[in-house]
């Protein structure tokens, strides 16, 4: 048997006489006769030349590793096809406006439709109103009369929580226009005290302007004890005069049976500095204690003389709750605390104008 693979003229004739048998077969031939009925022709697969050369080229690889080399083919005989780069597409993105500040704009109040009362904004210093108290009313009823008066309040012995009584001026009367509104200027007859001389008072809490019908405010049974006005305006700014402008003048010691009730002759005390009928104060105390203050034993109250000076006798309840000595009540002290009703007091009596007492022991 033959190992050596067909070489030079050889191969060409058995390349030529395969190719030959290849090609004769792809073309069709004449069918011979016969009895059996003709059978319907199937298509068949076209023989390519590709074909041709495959099967050439498995003859000749049959038994050598080297046929395929011998072609020029390589170790690759189908080489992948090389991709084509495909170009990028950049996408150009356009600039984005930067956003503006958004503005809010605050609206307007809307104006009051139903009654209302604009009082002056000044500020008046105790006691005097100055050039006057202006008020403008609007919202009211047309051509009507009504009265206008300043409405002082103070937190007095009210249980409530917004309990309070009033102190009011004379009152003065305006009439509205058409519209129903109206204006007035006028000196009130009295000046909102710092507190009362009603002795449980409490300091003022607010003064405003009020507006009534005429011949109000009506009694009720409210804890002011009075009506709610048609309109009230906003506060008015009110100043009081320093408390260190009063001087104080009182004995050093006293002894305990001149405090007791009306009965004693009492301990007496001048407060100077104050205006023409200004309402004074004046109280002992015992200070230095857990509570500070731990209460009034005995006091008096009055109003000044026309040269502004208050004279005062101190005195305690009644026999029943006397006085105790100094000695008793150490480390705590006592102490003479004054105050008046035009002054801007605060509602710590401690600081207050004061002098130190001795109660007991005096001789």
């Amino acid at each position: 048997m033959r190992h050596d693979p067909p070489s030079g003229e050889e191969l060409d004739e058995l390349i030529a006489r395969m190719t030959g048998n290849v090609l004769a077969a792809a073309e069709p031939r004449t069918p011979a006769p016969s009895l059996l009925p003709p059978a319907t022709a199937t298509p068949r697969k076209r023989v390519r030349l590709g074909a041709v050369i495959l099967a050439v080229l498995v003859v000749l690889g049959v038994g050598t590793a080297g046929g395929a080399l011998a072609l020029g083919f390589g170790t690759n005989l189908f080489p992948a096809a090389t991709p084509t780069p495909t170009p990028s597409v950049s996408e150009t993105v356009p600039p984005q406006p930067t956003p503006s500040p958004t503005t809010t704009t605050t609206p307007e109040p809307p104006a009051p439709t139903g009654p209302s009362v604009q009082a002056s904004t000044d500020t008046f210093t105790a006691p005097s109103w100055g050039g006057g108290l202006t008020a403008d009313v609007s919202g009211l009823d047309p051509d009507t009369t009504y009265e206008v008066r300043t409405d002082a309040r103070y937190r007095g012995e009210s249980k409530t929580p917004d309990g309070y009584f009033s102190v009011f001026s004379s009152p003065v009367t305006v009439t509205t226009d058409g519209a129903g509104s109206a204006s007035v200027t006028w000196t009130p007859d009295v000046f909102p005290e710092n507190f009362t001389d009603s002795g449980e008072s409490g300091f003022m809490l607010s003064t405003s302007v009020r507006v009534d019908p005429v011949g109000g405010p009506a009694d009720d049974s409210s804890g002011s004890g009075h009506a709610d006005p048609l309109v009230l305006s906003a506060p008015l700014s009110i100043a009081y005069l320093p408390i260190d402008r009063l001087t104080i003048d009182a004995e050093a010691c006293v002894e305990p049976t001149d405090l007791i009730g009306d009965t004693g002759g009492g301990l007496p005390v001048t407060i100077s500095g104050l205006l023409p009928g200004e309402f004074g104060v004046a109280i002992g105390v015992k200070v230095g204690g857990s509570a500070d203050v731990s209460g009034f034993y005995f006091d008096d109250r009055g109003r000044a003389d026309p040269t502004g000076t208050l004279h005062l006798l101190l005195h305690a309840s009644s026999a029943e709750y006397p006085v105790p000595s100094s000695a008793s009540i150490a480390p705590e002290v006592w102490h003479v605390f004054v105050s008046a009703n035009y002054r801007q007091s605060t509602t710590s009596i401690k600081d207050w104008p004061g002098l130190p007492l001795q109660v007991g022991n005096c001789s």
